[in-house]
């Protein structure tokens, strides 16, 4: 029987897993002494995280460097510009940022369940199995040796191939080639995202791992970097099967990466895994007062049981209509107690809204700190944080 865990005894967990006390400083020693770069910390920082949500371009940015004290937005182009770090679709049919030596493994564990779908979506777009072919051929051979190309360009390709194309086809086919493990997006672009290349031409040093080996390591990875976890919540994350995840775990745990833990609860106790390293961090850690991520940041994606964090009565104030879009959330001591935005105007900063019955008051000073931060980060100089007008 393992040990009992409070749900703030596991939020403490989860915040100190995720690197939201500060960074993985604490965690990494080694590598700290030997790092000579700041896109070598944020590929430290992607590494730790598995994978980050990266839909939102700069919002998962942020997500690396609020993790990664001391870095700018340069420096995560500047991971991906060597190589370091990816953009690409790891599993879930969801796009996300990683150290590039992680996508194959991954997709290897994850690919079966998304891919079975792809065949349906294409017969709605239009798209027959012979010209499928035709348009990963064009576009393998102009990304060959190229330095990147973005959607345009690529599409460019496809017509000067004199293939008859739509303008809805070329995210599938651009997600198609990257789920495949064919491209990947990396070098980022005058404009500021990543282009596409090559995976086999832009990824140096893949991991090659495959069956049991992957599994263990994919469920050993993400409960390290979430804290306390279910089999449910590797599961949502993955989008893999329930038996997939518990194998992975029971896998990992027989490795001595993980332990078994509970949560306390009315009912029957629910099974939880972590990492043992993180629960001696986190009994001595002290959560942040306050803190403001991004859209989409691991802090809630990564579990299917945000409760923890999230008082689930205002799940749909975080996610308007249960469409999906997570908002940026304002959060202490762990637990998300409002929103924030960039304002509109050039002269406007961050704008913070309370959930029903909390209050900024205590935590303006804070606020303005970590705005000024947000700020720096992105080259943008003085940022300001203010509530928003009733």
């Amino acid at each position: 029987m393992g040990e009992t865990f409070s749900k703030d005894e596991v939020l403490r967990l989860r915040v100190t897993a995720q690197g939201l006390c500060g960074g993985f400083e604490k965690d990494q020693p080694a590598a700290r002494a030997s790092r000579s770069s700041g896109a070598e910390h944020i590929a430290e920082t992607a590494r730790r995280m598995l994978a980050v949500q990266g839909q939102d371009w700069r919002s998962a940015r942020w997500a690396l460097g609020l993790r990664s004290p001391g870095t700018s937005v340069a420096d995560v182009h500047e991971a991906f510009n060597s190589g370091l770090i990816v953009r690409s679709w790891p599993m879930r049919g969801t796009i996300h940022l990683l150290a590039a030596e992680d996508i194959g493994w991954m997709q290897k564990v994850t690919n079966p369940r998304v891919l079975s779908g792809a065949a349906k979506r294409r017969e709605f777009l239009g798209i027959s199995d012979e010209t499928l072919e035709k348009l990963v051929e064009v576009s393998v051979d102009a990304l060959r040796g190229s330095a990147g190309m973005d959607r345009d360009e690529l599409a460019d390709a496809w017509t000067e191939a004199g293939i008859e194309w739509q303008s809805n086809w070329r995210y599938h086919l651009i997600w198609w080639l990257c789920q495949n493990g064919i491209a990947v997006l990396g070098p980022v672009s005058e404009r500021g995202e990543p282009r596409l290349v090559l995976a086999s031409e832009w990824i140096g040093s893949p991991r090659e791992l495959g069956g049991d080996e992957a599994l263990l390591e994919l469920a050993a990875r993400y409960a390290s970097a979430r804290g306390a976890v279910t089999a449910k919540d590797l599961a949502w994350w993955a989008g893999i099967t329930a038996g997939a995840a518990k194998q992975g775990l029971a896998h990992a745990t027989q490795a001595g990466r993980l332990v078994q833990l509970h949560l306390a609860s009315e009912g029957k106790p629910v099974v939880l895994w972590a990492d043992p390293t993180q629960l001696e961090r986190s009994a001595s850690a002290e959560l942040p007062d306050w803190l403001l991520l991004p859209a989409f940041d691991e802090h809630l994606l990564g579990y299917q049981d945000r409760s923890p964090q999230l008082d689930p009565a205002h799940f749909e104030r975080i996610v308007p209509g249960r469409n999906g879009m997570f908002l940026a959330t304002v959060v202490r001591d762990g637990r998300v107690v409002g929103t924030w935005k960039k304002g509109t105007r050039k002269d406007e900063g961050l704008i913070g809204t309370p959930l029903p019955g909390e209050k900024f008051g205590a935590g303006r000073s804070a606020l303005g700190r970590l705005a000024k931060q947000w700020g720096e980060f992105h080259g943008l100089g003085k940022t300001p944080f203010a509530l928003a007008s009733a």
